[in-house]
C-alpha cells in the first residue's frame, strides 16, 4: 500500500456558531486550517490525494493558498450544523469515484479544529492500519482519568446521577484508563466506512495522543488555550 491509496478529507464548513470564522482565523501566523495542511505536508502521507470539503468560497480560497485541493463546494444539505462527518466523507469518496473513477482503499479525516495534531500521529496511524490486515480503523484518542462511577449525567432539574456503579476509584492514578476520541484523526478502510456507516467499526485501534495534540477548538475558551499552547506544538521545532 502507498499514500496514493489514501484519500485525505479535511472538512471546513463556513457556519461555525461557537467561534465564527474559526477555520480561517489566524493562529501563530497561519489560518487554522493551515495547521492541518502543514501537518499533512510534513507527514508520510504528503503524496496522498487531499480534498478540502467546504461550502464557503473564502475558506476554499484560503485552502488553495495552503496547497489543499478544493475541486468543489460542498452541497447545502451537508453544510449545516446537523451534518455528519461520515456523510461529508462519503460525499468526497463519491465525488472522486464519479469524477475520476478512483476508489481509494483508505480515507483519512483530519479536522482543522485539531491544529496541534503532529505529523508523527498521522504516520503512526498509517503504519498501524497498512501493516495489520485485521484492523479496519485507527482513531486518535485521549485518556479520561476517571471511573464511570465518578462521571455524572445531569437531568432536566440539574440533579446528577453516576454513569456507573463503581464510585470507589477517585484517584487519577487508580483510574481504569478510559479513553474518548479526541477528534484529531480518523483513518479507516473505505469499505468499512461504507458498510458500517461509522468511523468506529468493530476492529478499531486507538492511537493515544497527549493533551496538546488532542486540543479541539470549538469556542473562544479553546481558542485562548490554542494561542497559549502554540509554542509547545510540533511546529515550534519544525521548519
Amino acid at each position: 500500500m502507498t499514500p496514493r491509496d489514501v484519500l485525505v478529507v479535511i472538512p471546513a464548513r463556513g457556519g461555525s456558531k461557537g467561534l465564527p470564522g474559526k477555520n480561517i482565523k489566524p493562529l501563530g501566523g497561519l489560518p487554522l486550517l493551515g495547521w492541518t495542511a502543514k501537518a499533512l505536508q510534513h507527514s508520510d502521507l504528503r503524496a496522498a490525494r487531499n480534498l478540502l470539503s467546504t461550502d464557503d468560497a473564502t475558506i476554499a480560497e484560503t485552502g488553495r493558498a495552503c496547497k489543499l485541493e478544493v475541486p468543489f463546494l460542498r452541497p447545502a444539505a451537508l453544510s449545516d450544523d446537523t451534518a455528519f462527518s461520515r456523510d461529508v466523507v462519503l460525499h468526497a469518496l463519491d465525488w472522486l469515484a464519479n469524477e475520476h473513477d478512483e476508489t481509494p482503499t483508505f480515507v483519512l479525516l483530519l479536522q482543522p479544529t485539531s491544529p496541534f495534531r503532529p505529523p508523527a500521529a498521522i504516520n503512526h496511524a498509517w503504519e498501524m492500519l497498512r501493516n495489520d490486515s485485521t484492523l479496519d480503523a485507527v482513531v486518535g484518542i485521549k485518556t479520561i482519568h476517571r471511573s464511570p462511577g465518578t462521571l455524572f449525567l445531569p437531568d432536566a432539574r440539574g440533579r446528577i446521577r453516576p454513569l456507573g456503579t463503581d464510585d470507589t476509584i477517585t484517584r487519577r492514578q487508580d483510574s481504569p484508563g478510559l479513553v474518548t476520541p479526541n477528534g484529531a484523526l480518523y483513518l479507516i478502510r473505505s469499505d468499512a466506512l461504507r458498510e458500517g456507516g461509522s468511523f468506529f467499526p468493530p476492529a478499531t485501534a486507538a492511537l493515544p495522543m497527549n493533551a496538546i495534540g488532542s486540543l479541539d477548538i470549538d469556542d473562544t475558551t479553546d481558542w485562548a488555550m490554542a494561542e497559549a499552547l502554540q509554542g509547545l506544538s510540533w511546529r515550534a521545532t519544525t521548519n
